[in-house]
């Protein structure tokens, strides 16, 4: 019988340090210009979760919805010493 096969990893460990993004744009402060299209049952889901959440038409709920990600995102991104961006969660690992 085959005896599973271990892999030895070494963690260097490295101090950083890391700010909050500068200047995060906020969801207030999105501009998006949208134009797009979905096949028939994406345009559903979309239709559905528009009328849910009571948008008067789709592209609000679409700009909306990318609006919040993005300003949620920037809110969770830092810049390292280095100049890398990362994403809070990254830093957990």
């Amino acid at each position: 019988m085959n005896q599973p096969q271990t892999m030895k990893t070494t963690v260097t460990k490295r101090k950083v340090n890391w700010i909050p993004l500068p200047d995060p744009v906020r969801e207030e402060e999105v501009k998006l210009e949208l134009t797009w299209s979905a096949d028939e049952r994406t345009r559903a889901a979309v239709e559905r979760q528009a009328a849910l959440m009571g948008f008067a038409t789709l592209t609000a709920y679409l700009h909306q919805a990318l609006a919040s990600v993005i300003a949620g995102n920037e809110a969770d991104t830092f810049v390292f010493d280095d100049g890398r961006l990362v994403h809070g969660c990254d830093l957990r690992h």
